[in-house]
């Protein structure tokens, strides 16, 4: 039967994509650093949809964390979904929002696939970005940075991977309610649920899509959004 493996299986967005992969079939194996909470999620996953479900422990900003996740054997999965992420308001801790978006999670995608390469067992790569990655802003520039770091990285990367037959998928989220953002004063008309984005996740997996926009009405925002002259938000700032 074929698996999932959720790096940032605490995340709201990653266990809700987790339920949707459990709920048509596959083994689910979760992976972050809250173990309580993990073996609470591996409960209700096996018992709503008699599937397997393991957890293992990761600490995305320890080398020493991510080191000793990725030296077991038993980790080669057939698909990877990149869950994980930081944020915070003002950013004052610039090295943890940098490891934990991007640095980091390249060094496990690598490791990752490194594992895969005699087994050939890894189809998949799953990773969320943000559409903050889309133009920097003011009150999270370091974030946003981050995240367009890892969209191009998974740009590259798809295409490095396309002769191996590895799908490498890139999801941009728009606003989404989860632990992350509670504290953020959101649009309440732009903000979508963590079960739509996993709903969002599975389809893409399904269709082998390369870069999608969750909900996709964010392409075009974003259109419009990229487009707008710098000088406009410089004037805004002055006032």
């Amino acid at each position: 039967m074929s698996n999932l493996l959720v790096i940032g299986g605490n995340s709201d967005i990653g266990f809700s994509t987790a339920k949707i992969f459990a709920s048509k079939g596959y083994n689910i194996h979760l992976a972050s650093q809250n173990m309580d909470q993990l073996s609470s999620k591996k409960e209700i996953i096996e018992n709503s949809f008699k599937v397997t479900c393991k957890i293992s422990e990761i600490n995305i900003h320890s080398t020493d964390s991510i080191e000793n996740f990725l030296n077991d054997p038993s980790i080669n999965p057939e698909i990877v979904l990149i869950s994980a992420g930081y944020m915070e308001s003002p950013e004052i801790s610039f090295d943890k929002i940098v490891k934990i978006n991007y640095l980091n999670l390249v060094e496990i995608i690598e490791r990752l696939i490194i594992k895969n390469l005699n087994k050939r067992k890894l189809s998949t790569i799953i990773g969320i970005s943000s559409i903050a990655g889309e133009r920097g802003k003011k009150a999270n520039s370091i974030y946003s940075s981050a995240k367009a770091g890892f969209s191009v990285y998974l740009d590259g990367l798809r295409q490095r991977l396309y002769n191996e037959n590895i799908n490498v998928i890139t999801i941009k989220p728009g606003y989404v309610e989860t632990k992350m953002t509670k504290n953020f004063n959101l649009p309440k008309y732009l903000v979508s649920s963590p079960d739509l984005i996993g709903k969002i996740i599975f389809k893409s997996f399904e269709k082998n899509k390369d870069i999608v926009y969750a909900p996709s009405f964010w392409k075009i925002l974003l259109i419009i959004y990229k487009n707008i002259p710098e000088f406009i938000f410089k004037f805004k700032l002055k006032k």
